[in-house]
């Protein structure tokens, strides 16, 4: 049995550890994802799908009649800043930017890519007929579109099963590879066909195809003659059903937003799926795996059928297809519209 004098030299630490027990710091709180609408574009009739980055700028075309909208994020009005030669109703995929600003447009039907000099954006006199040039032709269902690190711009081709580039200067474009990825035996799916969507490259130079109706996303090796080397699946789920605008980070991490689920997704190097953020008009999700991994602000409502997306900051920037299907039915509103997702 201790001393008295030994116990009465415990009796402060023994004060001192149960003030520590209370005091013991909780969990660190996870963050929320904030959900808003950043701007509506054109009226009711609008349509818009490829959405482009450059110099902290937005770029849509609306298929009602071929209208270019520049976006300033911070003050998201749209401006008409050209247009492309096209009849109205013509379907207007992916968008993308190059190096010097330069506007690239995917159109599926004649299979071209239009390119519009950066500096004619926004000009007084900016003549559709002139200042949108066919810079790649071949490419039937052209879709998503990307450039890798020499310059060649790559073309997926939607529903075709086929991949395509060109080079630096444009033109007739190659087919790299074809029928690597099969249709969805689903048929409740409307969007299967388009087994080669969006399109993505990773730091060391391997390529990624998104297959909308099955969720699968594709990595294929480029080699150095621009032939395909090993072709597999880098991630198959149904969380990404519906995979459409793919884009991958500075950290090899896969962004992915699947129009069918109404959903944004993040895939790991190591093919870790993560919902990021997700609605539907009604407020309930399929099941428990469609459930957003961080707590939901902002806006209800705000995925419309989600087609291409890029990032600036921390914040994700997706064009609403607002397609009525999937996770979309029920949507009451119309036209077209850009959401702003924060990223955690």
């Amino acid at each position: 049995m201790p001393t008295p004098t030994r116990s009465l030299l415990l009796l402060p630490l023994l004060a001192f550890g149960a003030g520590c027990a209370k005091e013991k710091p909780e969990a660190p709180l996870i963050p929320p994802v904030t959900q808003a609408i950043l701007t509506t574009v054109g009226d009711s009739a609008s349509t818009i799908e490829g959405i482009a980055l450059a110099n902290g700028m937005l770029y849509v075309c609306d298929w009602k009649d071929g209208t270019i909208y520049r976006v300033d994020p911070k003050a998201p009005t749209p401006v008409a800043v050209g247009g492309l030669p096209i009849p109205p109703g013509t379907g207007v995929l992916g968008m993308v930017t190059d190096s010097a600003g330069d506007l690239y447009l995917a159109v599926p039907d004649p299979g071209v890519v239009y390119r519009v000099a950066v500096a004619r954006l926004g000009a007084a006199d900016f003549d559709r007929a002139k200042d949108a040039v066919v810079f790649a032709t071949g490419a039937k269902g052209a879709n998503g579109v990307t450039f890798d690190r020499a310059g060649h711009l790559w073309v997926t081709g939607g529903g075709t099963g086929n991949l395509y580039h060109v080079g630096p200067g444009g033109g007739a474009v190659s087919t790299f590879a074809s029928n690597f990825s099969v249709v969805s035996t689903d048929t409740t799916i409307p969007v299967r066909g388009y087994t080669v969507n969006g399109i993505a490259f990773d730091s060391k130079g391997a390529l990624y195809t998104a297959n909308t109706g099955t969720g699968e996303i594709t990595r294929i090796a480029v080699g150095p003659d621009y032939k395909p080397g090993a072709i597999g699946t880098f991630v198959r789920d149904a969380r990404l059903i519906g995979a459409d605008g793919i884009l991958m980070d500075a950290q090899d991490n896969l962004w992915v937003d699947a129009n069918y689920r109404n959903t944004l997704a993040r895939v790991g190097p190591d093919g870790t799926i993560t919902v990021v953020a997700s609605s539907t008009p009604g407020g309930a999700y399929a099941d428990s795996t469609m459930v957003p991994a961080y707590p939901q602000e902002g806006t209800a409502n705000v995925f419309r059928f989600p087609a291409e997306l890029k990032i600036l900051g921390k914040t994700a920037y997706l064009a609403n297809l607002n397609f009525p299907i999937g996770m979309n039915t029920g949507q009451t509103f119309k036209g077209a519209s850009i959401a702003a997702i924060t990223l955690p």
